[in-house]
């Protein structure tokens, strides 16, 4: 379990890392838009997993962060 959490970790630091990286030549509405998705995404994520068991936990999970990633854009790119 805890191998399991240590990796998780480093993935979505790694994740994170990228996307500011990739920020660099962008303009400050596509920043906008790419910091509301990755909010909206991880709030999401985050909404979902408090709903359902076992696989049903999961899917409410990536359906949130799917949702949340898309809403969270919309509201980022009309900053």
């Amino acid at each position: 379990m805890k191998r399991t959490t240590s990796f998780a970790r480093f993935t979505a630091i790694a994740v994170v890392a990228l996307a500011l990286a990739g920020c660099a030549n962008m303009t400050p509405q596509e920043q906008n838009r790419m910091t509301g998705q990755i909010v909206g995404g991880v709030t999401g994520a985050a909404i979902g997993s408090l709903f359902g068991g076992g696989s049903g936990r999961v899917i409410a999970t990536g359906a949130g962060a799917v949702l949340g990633t898309v809403v969270g854009g919309e509201i980022g790119s009309r900053q």
